[in-house]
């Protein structure tokens, strides 16, 4: 083990030498493609992810276009921005790998993790949501383009979550309405919810602040359209209870 650790930091300082009299190019500039890349590899799953984006934007331009290797450099050179928290570079570089190389079996994970980077780029509802809407149209491609891929079931889990959030903001919008008497305002964003994201949690509560809403300026036809949904499907709840039966409808 001794030598083991004296011999390895020589190996560095001569492919480095070698390295720097090649006027600077990749430390493993003179391996073949496959030793480069799994050199790189190693550096990437070590965490040091500024190396490895060196590494791997460096084959880029060293291993020709028609590589075998190319798609995956690509997508561990996005990877390794994703790493470095540069999550637009990143979302850049992934949807290079799906455009480049659609037939290639990372073609679709390059979708996915674009729209990933979008969604990282958006972690709050109550945030511009610039980039969660490009992150939903990322995973709709993903699912139109390869719909019987493992990305694509990947991408329906996280379509879903984002969607969540879209969700969230427009409860918390119609919320905002609804506490100041705006109630126009707040029927027509919880009715988008509702329609939009007949899944979201948020969906019964939304309808629960609709009957309120109506109650409030008087529409009774759809009071009570509204109330006979929330009793056939979310009848247990002790809200659907006070604002659909005798008790006070609360605010």
């Amino acid at each position: 083990m001794r030598l083991n650790r004296r011999i390895r930091p020589i190996f560095l300082l001569a492919v480095t030498a070698g390295a720097a009299a090649c006027g600077g190019r990749a430390v493993v500039g003179d391996l073949e493609p496959a030793s480069r890349y799994q050199q790189a590899m190693l550096v990437f799953r070590r965490g040091e992810y500024r190396d490895a984006q060196e590494l791997f934007n460096r084959m880029v331009f060293d291993v020709p276009a028609r590589d075998p290797l190319m798609p995956k450099v690509r997508f561990y050179l996005a990877e390794s921005w994703f790493g470095l928290g540069d999550y637009l570079q990143a979302s850049r570089e992934f949807r290079r790998v799906a455009d480049d190389f659609p037939e290639d079996a990372l073609a679709a994970y390059g979708l996915l993790r674009s729209a990933d980077s979008f969604a990282r780029l958006w972690r709050r509802a109550e945030l511009d949501p610039t980039h969660g809407e490009s992150a939903v149209t990322g995973y709709q491609e993903l699912l139109g383009r390869y719909p019987d891929s493992p990305a694509a079931q990947l991408g329906q889990v996280r379509l879903r979550a984002i969607q969540e959030q879209f969700a969230q903001k427009d409860f918390m919008n119609g919320l905002f309405y609804f506490r100041r008497g705006a109630y126009d305002s707040a029927i027509l964003y919880f009715r988008s919810l509702i329609a939009t994201y007949p899944a979201a949690s948020v969906v019964p509560d939304a309808f629960v602040k609709l009957v309120q809403s109506y109650r409030q300026i008087g529409y009774r036809e759809e009071r009570e359209e509204t109330c006979a949904h929330l009793q056939q499907y979310y009848g247990g709840r002790a809200d659907v209870r006070r604002v659909c039966g005798t008790g006070s409808p609360g605010r």
